[in-house]
């Protein structure tokens, strides 16, 4: 059974945001990038109620937007919420968007550039895309939304990160491999589809996949070469995109100048431990990553993480330094502590869980929805029906009374105390 089964699917091609982050992401002068979006409705909710969930999803690197189509399948069999419709993207430069844009990409892709095509595809659908919303993300699409939830902290009331790239040490140890080298030595090209397909299912990296996933890697991460005749197939994000997505590269000498180093590295530490993503020596670095991790005090959606017990990445260290940070700083949700933040283990999976445990993931997904969907409906009662901000008259055209009052007060003004019954 094909994992869209439950679901009216609509492909849409909408605008990117226009100037990326780095000067060389694309070739020229701003050319107009797209994005290949797919919109999932549930066939059991065509008629969805104004409270019902959307979903706005993210991939991993160099991962298919498709290959999470099994997660939506069993999510939906396993929820008692409804849900709206799930939105998914590939990346400008990647999966069927990097198709869409290959003749203008560049070299120099910047992870948050994503984020700010998320926003736009929300404002480019205002109509359809409204609260309330959850962010589900895998890998480096979590700092992604993080970013998202910083530029707009409101928009997505609660996000689930799958095994979630947000952190500052490099899962490769100091002398060790880098961690783009897999990727950019992968073969690439095949003379055939059935060539491709036999590598494919026949590698322990897939093997460990559910087979539905694997199916929508060979269907949707595979293209015939546009020119050729001759049947040859290719990754279609392509293995430069994807080792690019990994880590930054600056292999030219120190500049000598201050000026020139922002130039060059105007998102790294000026100084750093060895061993960090963000270490301005290094040739190759990663600091997105890092950025994320700084800004997750700052989160207000609730998180729930999911990790891969035996994840490279995710080690016991990183999930507890990422539960402990999330949403403790100003403006953030209060965390663990305030009980917006939980996070789970996939026992057996690697940093590709949520593709290996398919039906798990949907589960836990599926428990966080319908305790979020009841703290989002608390929350919208009170605003809507319980809360009078008493600073407005005249259906909120004017000053109030009260207002007046205290703009009479000294400016350290204290709360009245709520009266103790």
């Amino acid at each position: 059974m094909m994992t869209t089964s439950q679901f009216q699917v609509k492909e849409h091609t909408i605008p990117c945001q226009s100037i990326r982050e780095y000067h060389h992401a694309v070739k020229g002068v701003d050319p107009p990038l797209q994005l290949a979006v797919k919109q999932y409705i549930p066939l059991n909710n065509l008629n969805p109620s104004p409270d019902d969930i959307t979903i706005i999803a993210g991939h991993a690197n160099g991962i298919p937007k498709e290959c999470y189509e099994p997660i939506w399948d069993d999510l939906l069999r396993l929820t008692h919420v409804k849900i709206k419709a799930i939105w998914m993207a590939d990346c400008s430069h990647q999966g069927a968007s990097g198709v869409l844009n290959e003749q203008i990409l560049g070299d120099d892709p910047n992870w948050f550039d994503h984020s700010r095509d998320l926003l736009l595809m929300v404002n480019h659908f205002r109509d359809q895309i409204q609260p309330p919303i959850v962010g589900v993300a895998h890998s480096f699409s979590c700092s992604q939304l993080v970013h998202l939830s910083i530029m707009h902290p409101r928009l997505i009331h609660s996000h689930v990160f799958l095994e979630p790239m947000i952190q500052v040490e490099s899962p490769s140890q100091p002398g060790g491999p880098s961690p783009a080298l897999w990727t950019s030595s992968r073969t690439d090209a095949w003379p055939s589809q059935q060539d491709a397909e036999t590598h494919i299912r026949r590698n322990a990296f897939w093997r460990r996949w559910d087979p539905r996933a694997v199916n929508a890697y060979i269907r949707f991460g595979l293209r015939r070469v546009p020119t050729s005749s001759s049947g040859t197939v290719i990754l279609t994000t392509t293995k430069a995109q994807e080792a690019w997505t990994y880590l930054r590269f600056n292999p030219t000498p120190h500049a000598g100048s201050d000026i020139m180093e922002r130039f060059l590295n105007p998102d790294l530490a000026v100084t750093a431990k060895e061993g960090n993503n963000h270490n301005p020596n290094y040739v190759t670095v990663c600091p997105w990553s890092c950025i994320a991790f700084e800004f997750l005090p700052y989160v207000r959606p609730s998180v729930l993480f999911v990790f891969g017990e035996k994840s490279h990445i995710n080690i016991p260290a990183r999930r507890r330094d990422k539960l402990e940070r999330i949403g403790t700083g100003l403006g953030g949700s209060g965390g663990v502590a305030a009980g917006r933040a939980h996070a789970e283990v996939l026992p057996g999976s690697s940093h590709m869980a949520p593709l290996e445990k398919v039906q798990d993931t949907a589960r836990l997904i599926s428990l966080w929805l319908e305790a979020q969907l009841e703290l989002y409906l608390k929350e919208k009662l009170f605003w809507e029906c319980q809360h009078d901000s008493g600073k407005s008259g005249q259906d909120g055209r004017v000053l109030s009374a009260q207002w007046m009052k205290y703009m009479k007060e000294p400016v350290d003004t204290k709360r009245p105390a709520k009266p103790h019954l």
